[in-house]
């Protein structure tokens, strides 16, 4: 993942909750990256320009807490069904 633009949170808060998550910031976009954040989703920047050509999906900041969300509640439920639990979160 590479982050772009003006962000809330500084760019080493948000590289070290993208690396908690188990993903790897990198600082520019290839065709290896999977995902570009950035503070405006419409910016004519050159990582997202090259997102766009090469098809990687650009989130704003508010769309990666979302994400990084919902892998957190899938980690949660995958243990719970691995524990034995087998109770899925809401």
């Amino acid at each position: 993942m590479v982050l772009t633009g003006e962000m809330r949170r500084s760019r080493p808060a948000w590289e070290d909750t993208a690396r908690r998550a188990g993903l790897v910031p990198w600082a520019n976009v290839t065709r290896r990256t999977r995902l570009l954040v950035a503070a405006d989703p419409d910016s004519l920047s050159t990582k997202a320009r090259t997102a766009r050509r090469y098809g990687v999906p650009v989130v704003t900041e508010d769309g990666f807490e979302r994400l990084l969300a919902a892998t957190d509640r899938a980690r949660a439920d995958r243990a719970a069904v691995d524990a034995g639990g087998g109770a899925l979160s809401a």
